[in-house]
């Protein structure tokens, strides 16, 4: 599967909620796993305000300067015109908006390493009404987030370069989906990792949202399923009814030491 490659683990996990136990034809994670579907966000779909935003600089005036003096012919005249002269402002500024228009277009799935993250199972999966899907690590391959106290930046000027043959596209976009990990201190209990659809996997893509995706995924790519805490018995018999007869199922039960989780193999 040509996804983007990354750190190598065994398995990840993604938590996912069930609200009504009611109405499951309405439970969209249930929907996505019976559909052999996944949801790839873009990045104004998060809940938190400043996941993935990047603070775009506006190069100064030795930076431009330096750039300028790399040129030559119609390449440098264009330069000093557009970016030494008296719009250069508007065209920076222009430039800002362009390149937040395709950071926009960034499509991830994101997941952990951790599948028994109490809060993660309050926060994501329902409280704890949910399940947990573990992927098997040989169909997907997801970056490892980077937790920081400041947002991502990128160089304007180095978008510049890339464009008249100053700096490769290539690692302006490696920079990119790195600016793309970033997420502040606060939620690094998360444990997260990010999957990107890369260029050769827009194929998988079933239906496109303006703020999400669905990618079609394969029933053998899943390890297992996590039941959560509080998920009713009749919602989990719901489940192994609707997915292959070899699934393993895994519950999540409270350990030994009565303050954390553990996994336990259902039969």
């Amino acid at each position: 599967m040509p996804f983007e490659e990354g750190k190598k683990l065994d398995s990840y996990f993604k938590y996912c909620p069930v609200y009504d136990h009611n109405k499951f034809d309405d439970e969209y994670s249930l929907i996505n796993l019976f559909s052999n579907q996944v949801t790839f966000s873009r990045r104004c779909n998060f809940n938190d305000l400043f996941d993935s935003k990047v603070d775009l600089i506006i190069p100064n005036r030795d930076r431009v300067r330096r750039t300028y003096k790399r040129l030559s012919g119609e390449k440098k005249r264009i330069f000093k015109q557009l970016y030494m002269g008296e719009s250069k402002s508007e065209h920076f500024v222009e430039l800002k908006m362009e390149m937040n228009k395709v950071l926009d277009q960034y499509l991830f799935y994101c997941l952990t390493d951790n599948p028994v993250n109490n809060l993660m199972w309050s926060h994501y999966a329902n409280s704890h009404n949910g399940f947990c899907i573990e992927w098997d690590s040989q169909h997907m391959k997801p970056e490892k987030v980077t937790y920081q106290d400041h947002l991502a930046k990128l160089d304007i000027l180095d978008f510049i370069e890339s464009t008249i043959d100053l700096r490769s596209k290539e690692n302006l976009g490696v920079e990119a989906w790195s600016a793309l990990k970033v997420k502040l201190s606060e939620w690094c209990y998360e444990q997260e990792y990010r999957l990107h659809l890369s260029n050769a996997s827009l194929h998988l893509i079933e239906k496109d949202y303006e703020k999400f995706a669905l990618v079609k995924s394969q029933p053998e790519w899943i390890k297992s399923i996590i039941f959560g805490y509080r998920m009713p018995q009749e919602t989990r018999d719901y489940i192994r009814s609707k997915l292959r007869e070899d699934m393993v199922y895994k519950e999540v039960i409270i350990a030994p030491n009565k303050s954390s989780l553990k996994l336990q193999v259902l039969a």
